[in-house]
């Protein structure tokens, strides 16, 4: 194998054995070459080729290895020297013989207690001399590796042959691991003298190398691509570099990050066994404890003795796994915590976990240590869990609140605690999936009416409760906590004030009993934490209740110092942008929500994550981009389940609903409509948008009775919540349409100019919304100037899908009058915003077609046929007046193909076969018949509402 960045070394041992050689005796005064390095940086490697050389070169070689497990073995080096002989020696029995003799005496005789005794001294002599004659017979080199194993008998015959070697052709060449102490360290001083010792240090790879060591191994633009990761893990280790060449090759191809698997573990672990046992030691409290080199944990978690030698690990004595952070990369960590025992690492965890503790340390750092121990046996331990959960919390990191936080249940505490661990629980667990949250809900409910917890452990829970519609059991616990708290007590008095104030503004027809006035709720420092705390549901309260535009300014103060990932606050920062959308600043809260969206680590908080990317839905549907906004809502219920979503589900339910229908998608709307939505939901201003979204559809597939029921409904729940405010949901303007497609034109234009006298100047787009509406009341040209006020005004707000509508309707209305250039205008700025915005159809609204000079033509576009959307109604009166379907295509803005497509399935729903039989069904076969009757029997529409019937 090609040696990677160590021909300068060999170069080295090279010239030194051409001067042997070349010269017949040992080239210089030093002839003992040590070749030193970190374990695993390749010197056995390198001495192995030098041996080889070596040989081919016409010496003669002899090799040991030495090994820590044979160091109490008298002589064993010397034995291993002895045992190669007759490879290279064959000429020379008697010296063999005469060494072997000598060895078993040794072997029996020496006395490693007295290193002075004579007949040690005598036995030495005896083996060097015959070693001596051995060297004498011609050009010898003798390799040992891992010399720092070596027994002592053996260093001491070697040391005394290396004092004689003057004139003699031998090199010896021996390997070497800096240790953090040595073994007999007096042997080694005399054997490694300065004076007669070469060093030649093998430094680890460099970033460069250890591409070049694992092009060897693969591919290389697949070595070029993790190099510089590999690198860092390794720290340029040979042997790692190796290993992870192994784990790359049986990995599937990858060139994001180098693979570690089993060989790099087993590769750590052989390095650290074959260092010191201080090394192994040392790895293995710093993988436990995480800690620097030189942390406090790490000299009372080792032996006391092995404290004066702490100092000696570094990367040359730990193969460069350790250097002054610790271990060199999390990979490291890992492979030496799966090294060790389970019983290993609880004895570290609960060492560093006690040392820790009564240093005073915050319990941040105490609880991982807890996490990995058995029995939380210590009444310090569990509290000091539930402390470090709620901080791991505060900070967004939810596993590892969870982890703790359910470490600390499964313990043996007491009621109160374990309360406040479920209160916590619950917190945590509603960040990843409030569905979650359930069980702990019921725990903590049981605990506030037992008196185990107060006010402030409550909120949290109570929130929740909230979410998913549970107010009854909410408004009970809030009781319960009112009839216990304690007047005199500020904080419990402000906490009571923000749960009943979060209560009226999520269910305003909730009545909740509010904490008597009290001394403490008076406080100033009281009052300022109360307002803090509502400060999200004040800001709703500003918009809902008095339509005041101005909250938009503290709402963007609350989003520039609080995030979605602020876990007290979360639903501070939802408050805050839904009321810049109730107050119409769509750009604003759209920029807001990227910002927010850019800041929060979705994966890790996916129900802030999902409730943002509703409201970025939300958003998007009002400034009318369809596609991305039933897109985001799509997106939005896909992290959670329909039953996490709780009452929070009416936010992007009805903006896909809506969406969809807009987007002429009627089937997938009602599919929509399928998903079980709460009850409570209808007690909450959410279920206002729902109402709102079912009505549109409901509108769109010709059920305008149905509609107009739900549009009311939200009028009767606004007007009796005292949050009659357009900018909520317009269901005046939208009871109109409804009421115009029913033929109810009276009514319809006495509501949508009830809608305009309560509008603000500053509500541009609901008076455009209603502007249109009171267009489709009135007759011919009367009709011109509002649509023409209704598209100046939506050009300034920017919901470009009600524009392509208004124009679409003031091009008709033009063309009407006559005036065919504006007609046709106003129709292709309709098609091109119809286009940007998804709406795949576009024609002039049936509410604003009214009789005239189009005669029945224009009377039949106001005529929904039963059992068939808005679009199919428009074909089937024209196929049935007599259009072809390429004069229909004209109408309607479609294509050909599209119309054939369309007329197909109007056909199959109304059961006929052809244009003639249509005709009959819709009524024009009677002479003189100008406005089309509707069907006497049909389907009922998508979405499972009964369809709507008008007597003939």
């Amino acid at each position: 194998m090609e040696l990677t960045e160590r021909s300068s070394q060999l170069a080295l041992l090279e010239r030194r054995l051409a001067d042997l050689l070349r010269g017949g005796a040992a080239p210089t005064d030093r002839p003992v070459t040590v070749l030193t390095g970190p374990v695993g940086s390749g010197k056995t490697a390198l001495a192995q080729t030098f041996a080889r050389r070596a040989c081919d070169a016409g010496a003669r070689v002899v090799g040991a290895s030495a090994s820590r497990a044979e160091r109490s073995v008298p002589l064993e080096v010397v034995r291993q020297l002895v045992r190669a002989v007759p490879l290279c020696a064959a000429d020379a029995p008697d010296i063999r013989t005469r060494l072997a003799s000598l060895l078993d005496a040794g072997a029996l005789a020496w006395n490693d207690a007295d290193p002075a005794d004579a007949e040690n001294a005598r036995l030495t002599a005896a083996i060097g001399r015959a070693l001596l004659e051995l060297a004498s017979r011609g050009p010898l080199v003798i390799v040992v590796d891992d010399i720092h194993h070596a027994d002592a008998p053996s260093l001491r015959c070697l040391d005394y042959v290396a004092r004689r070697l003057t004139g003699l052709p031998v090199l010896i060449v021996l390997t070497e691991a800096p240790r953090t102490r040595p073994w007999r360290a007096d042997v080694r001083a005399e054997m490694l003298q300065p004076a007669r010792l070469h060093r030649i240090r093998l430094p680890l790879l460099t970033a460069e190398g250890t591409f070049q060591l694992l092009a060897q191994r693969l591919d290389i633009p697949l070595a070029r691509s993790i190099a510089e990761a590999s690198h860092r893990i390794s720290g340029g280790n040979p042997l790692l570099v190796h290993a992870l060449a192994d784990d790359q090759a049986a990995a599937p191809r990858s060139a994001d990050a180098p693979a570690v698997g089993e060989s790099f573990r087993e590769a750590v672990l052989s390095c650290l066994y074959r260092c010191d046992h201080l090394v192994l030691n040392a790895a293995r409290v710093l993988a436990v404890t995480g800690e620097p080199l030189h942390g406090s944990l790490l000299p009372h978690l080792l032996d006391a003795r092995s404290h004066p030698a702490l100092g000696a690990v570094d990367k040359s004595t730990s193969a460069g796994l350790i250097d002054e952070q610790g271990l060199r990369h999390p990979a490291v960590t890992q492979a030496v915590i799966d090294g060790m025992t389970a019983e290993e690492r609880v004895r570290l965890h609960l060492g560093a976990a006690r040392l820790l503790h009564d240093d005073g340390a915050p319990p941040a750092r105490i609880a991982p240590h807890l996490v990995g121990i058995g029995e939380l046996a210590e009444p310090w331990m569990a509290p000091t869990l539930l402390d470090a959960g709620e901080q791991a919390l505060l900070d967004g990191e939810v596993e590892t609140a969870l982890r703790y936080l359910r470490r600390a249940h499964r313990s043996g505490v007491g009621e109160c605690l374990r309360a406040r661990i479920r209160s916590a629980l619950a917190r945590a667990e509603w960040r990843l999936d409030p569905q979650a949250t359930i069980p702990h809900l019921v725990s903590v409910a049981t605990a506030i009416r037992a008196g185990h917890l107060g006010s402030q452990q409550a909120a949290g829970p109570i929130q929740y409760l909230l979410w998913h519609g549970e107010i009854d059991k909410a408004v009970d616990l809030v009781r319960h906590l009112s009839e216990r708290a304690d007047a005199a007590d500020p904080q419990s008095m402000a906490e009571l004030l923000i749960i009943t104030g979060w209560i009226s503004t999520l269910y305003p027809g909730v009545v909740v009993n509010r904490p008597a006035p009290a001394v403490a709720a008076r406080d100033p420092l009281t009052l300022a934490r109360v307002k803090h705390g509502l400060n999200g549901a004040l800001l709703l309260s500003g918009v809902l209740a008095r339509g005041d535009a101005g909250v938009v300014e503290e709402a963007e103060r609350t989003l520039s110092t609080t995030g979605p990932d602020d876990e007290p606050h979360m639903f501070r920062v939802i408050c805050a942008l839904i009321a810049m959308i109730y107050a119409d600043q769509l750009d604003l809260a759209d920029d807001w929500c990227d910002r927010l969206g850019r800041h929060l680590a979705t994966p890790h908080h996916p129900t802030p994550s999902a409730t943002l990317t509703a409201l970025r839905a939300a958003v998007a549907g009002r400034l009318g981009d369809l596609p991305r906004a039933g897109k985001l809502a799509d997106e939005a219920l896909g992290q959670l389940s329909p039953k996490g979503w709780g009452v929070v589900i009416g936010i992007p339910l009805a903006v896909r609903i809506r969406a969809l229908t807009l987007m002429d998608q009627l089937d997938t709307a009602a599919a929509c409509l399928q998903v079980p939505v709460p009850p409570a939901t209808f007690e909450t201003p959410l279920g206002l948008h729902y109402l709102h979204a079912r009505g549109t559809h409901a509108l769109a597939a010709g059920s305008p009775e149905a509609a107009l029921a739900d549009f009311q409904l939200c009028g009767q729940l606004m007007q009796r919540w005292q949050l009659d405010f357009s900018g909520l949901v317009p269901w005046r303007t939208e009871s109109a349409r409804a009421l115009l497609r029913m033929g109810r034109r009276q009514q319809a234009r006495k509501l949508v100019r009830d809608e305009l006298t309560r509008l603000r100047p500053l509500h541009v787009r609901y008076r455009a919304a209603a502007l249109r509406v009171l267009a489709a009341t009135e007759e011919g040209p009367e009709r011109i100037p509002h649509l023409r006020s209704a598209v100046r005004l939506l050009r300034q707000c920017g919901d470009r899908m009600e524009l392509a509508h208004n124009l679409a309707d003031l091009g008709h209305a033009y063309e009407q009058a006559g005036d065919r250039r504006q007609a046709r205008a106003a129709i292709r700025s309709a098609r091109s915003l119809a286009e940007e915005c998804g709406i795949p159809t576009l024609w002039p609204s049936a509410l604003s077609a009214r009789g005239g000079a189009t005669g029945s033509r224009a009377a039949g576009a106001a005529v929904v046929v039963q059992g068939l959307t808005d679009t199919e109604s428009r074909m089937a009166i024209l196929a049935a007046q007599g259009h072809t379907n390429r004069e229909i295509a004209e109408k309607l803005f479609l294509t050909v193909s599209a119309i054939e497509q369309r007329m197909t399935r109007i056909y199959r729903k109304l059961d006929v076969n052809s244009r003639s039989e249509l005709a009959g069904r819709l009524r024009f076969d009677r002479p003189g018949t100008t406005v089309l009757d509707p069907l006497t029997r049909g389907t009922d529409p998508p979405g499972g509402r009964p369809s709507a019937r008008r007597p003939r």
